[in-house]
Parts: structure tokens; C-alpha cells; sequence
């Protein structure tokens, strides 16, 4: 099928309308991006739409995943434990915590053994929520 020009130049007016539409009517939601223990035995992120933040373990070593958030003055706000060594994630939203929007927040990812203090920890890492 042969297009005109102008119908060309139609379809590529409508097709810059409707992604400037999609951009402009987008919320900008950040996150953390998947961060690692030193160990590799939990992973972890936070994501900004929901306040989600989500605990991964990922070795099946007896190790529990923990993920903590905390203020840019590193003091901690609240963590999120993966409990059930399932090779599932645990997540927790919103209805726990909220997060200021565009305010600078920072993640780590441990490991820990029940009862025990975090090990193995990534350095903190910052975000924007």
C-alpha cells in the first residue's frame, strides 16, 4: 500500500502527538534499581510507585534477605525482611510506610540469620522516591 506524502506527514504528526500526550500525562516514578548483598544471598529494590520496597532470597542459604531504607542521614526508617526462603521475594507498599515524593532516600541489602544482626551488607545506596 502506497501512502501519499500528506498522509505520511498525517501519520507522523499524530504518531509525535500521541507520545508528547504519553510523556506529558506519565507520572515520574523512581526507584532504586535491584541492589545485592556482598554475598550475593539477597537482592532487594525500591520502587516508587506504591512505596514498594521488596526483599529477595535468592541463595537458599540459610540466610534470610533484608532490605533497609533510610534517610540520607543514614538514619534507618524501616526494613523489610524476606522470611520465608521460598526463592520468592517479600514486599511491603505503602499501607506500612510512605516515602516523601522526590525526596533522596537510601537502600541497603543484607543478609541475616533469625535472631541475629545484618551481615554482608551492600554499602547505602541512594534514590530518589
Amino acid at each position: 500500500m502506497r501512502l501519499t506524502r500528506s498522509s505520511q506527514r498525517a501519520l507522523g504528526a499524530l504518531a509525535l502527538g500521541g507520545a508528547l500526550t504519553l510523556t506529558m500525562t506519565t507520572p515520574a516514578h523512581a526507584n532504586s534499581g535491584w541492589w545485592f548483598s556482598t554475598n550475593g544471598g539477597a537482592s532487594g529494590y525500591f520502587t516508587a510507585y506504591g512505596d514498594k520496597t521488596t526483599a529477595c532470597d535468592i541463595a537458599g542459604d540459610g540466610y534470610l534477605a533484608l532490605v533497609q531504607i533510610a534517610t540520607v542521614n543514614d538514619s534507618r526508617l524501616y526494613q523489610v525482611a524476606d522470611t520465608k526462603v521460598d526463592g520468592r521475594c517479600t514486599s511491603r507498599g505503602a499501607s506500612s510506610f510512605d516515602l516523601q515524593e522526590g525526596a533522596t532516600y537510601k537502600i541497603r541489602v543484607c543478609v541475616v540469620q533469625t535472631g541475629g544482626r545484618p551481615q554482608y551488607c551492600s554499602v547505602l545506596h541512594e534514590f530518589t522516591a
